[in-house]
């Protein structure tokens, strides 16, 4: 074959190898895509779908409890334990035998605890309502949102600063009943609230959590309700996303001064470091990760680095009390941490607990008590 006739067949070879290699760019940008926008649903779809019961309990009595042994079951401290219909409070091991622990069973909240329940280890450890879980009077109102009236309990106190408690992703109430017990027992009147996608509070026009952007608007709502009910300022207890959440409702609320305290537990502080630690830990690529940020910010109508709390550390100037968890699987805990180096140092109280993701008070509730105790005698 002549140079001549070689040269067509080198650029019919070249223009092949160029499709060719488009092609598998496009898939690759393709998977990337849709891999990402499934990740991007595990962070901000809504699910409260029923629980998974992991083990079967192998022995009950008034007092006691016997569960299979595991990492969960061994922890040491107060937690719940949930089954189908029912809760109870499990308290410290009493014997363990490396294939069994047998726990002392505090108490039975609701329901029938019995041989052979499925059952699992509830870091909630209470659930139901206030009434049922801790034996406090409660009352259920409405707080006017601009999406429609969302539910709060209200539990009464003497003080003319109210507690407003706020919850996780995907959670509820009574996650927070383990602190709503503490400001109860001070005289604090508390709302523990519920905010869009929450069961039984109006849903978001898409359907999806925007990771404390928007449902920070719901707690500055029921801030304007304590207001209007009696209260003279308020505190903002949030658990996990929660954080984010009261967080970003304080610094909404910046300029009015009501906001008297901030208590954190376990606050997701940041979501970019929290996803690449969540994803690190899956085995995903960066790309991926990435990508997955970017559908999140598309879908839910928000910007991760406007929930950087760090970067807006001089639009706090309450008091703070961080319990922070180093053993945190689920939020990147060190974020926590610069957070709280960026303030001056009288602004904020660190705890650490290493019990995993907001369980702070389950490792110890005396001592959560009592730091949440002294924090609120200091203000």
């Amino acid at each position: 074959m002549t140079t001549a006739e070689t040269a067509p067949a080198r650029r019919r070879w070249l223009r092949a190898l160029i499709i060719t290699l488009a092609a598998i760019l496009v898939l690759a940008l393709g998977a990337i895509g849709g891999v990402g926008w499934y990740f991007s649903g595990e962070v901000i779809d809504v699910d409260h779908g029923p629980s998974e019961y992991s083990f079967t309990v192998t022995a009950v009595d008034e007092t006691t409890v016997t569960l299979p042994a595991g990492s969960a079951t061994e922890k040491p401290g107060t937690w719940g334990l949930s089954w189908k219909d029912g809760q109870a409070v499990i308290g410290e091991i009493l014997a363990a035998d490396g294939e069994t622990v047998t726990r002392s069973l505090e108490s039975v909240l609701f329901g029938e605890l019995a041989e052979g329940t499925p059952a699992r280890i509830d870091t909630w450890t209470y659930r139901d309502d206030p009434a049922i879980a801790l034996g406090l009077e409660y009352e259920t109102v409405d707080i006017p949102t601009e999406l429609g009236d969302a539910p709060a309990w209200h539990l009464p106190g003497e003080k003319t600063t109210w507690v407003v408690t706020v919850h996780g992703r995907n959670a509820a109430p009574a996650e927070t009943l383990r602190g709503v017990e503490v400001y109860n027992v001070l005289g604090y009147p508390v709302l523990a609230v519920t905010h869009r996608n929450d069961e039984g509070a109006p849903a978001a026009s898409h359907g999806l959590h925007s990771l404390g952007e928007y449902e920070s608007d719901d707690v500055v709502d029921a801030v304007d309700y304590a207001l209007a009910n009696g209260a003279e300022d308020v505190i903002l207890h949030g658990w996990s996303m929660g954080g984010a959440v009261a967080a970003t409702a304080a610094r909404k609320l910046a300029d009015t001064g009501v906001v008297k305290g901030l208590v954190f537990d376990s606050p997701v502080m940041d979501w970019n470091s929290t996803l690449d630690m969540q994803a690190e830990d899956r085995g995903v690529i960066a790309p991926i990760t990435w990508t997955a940020k970017r559908i999140v910010e598309f879908r839910a109508d928000i910007d991760l680095d406007d929930l950087d709390q760090r970067n807006f550390t001089d639009e706090f100037d309450m008091p703070m009390l961080l319990f922070v968890d180093t053993a945190d699987a689920t939020v990147d805990h060190t974020a926590t941490l610069d957070f709280a180096e960026l303030l001056p140092p009288e602004q904020a109280t660190v705890v650490t607990t290493a019990s995993g993701h907001t369980a702070s008070w389950n490792e110890d509730p005396p001592a959560y008590a009592a730091a949440l105790e002294e924090y609120l005698a200091s203000l």
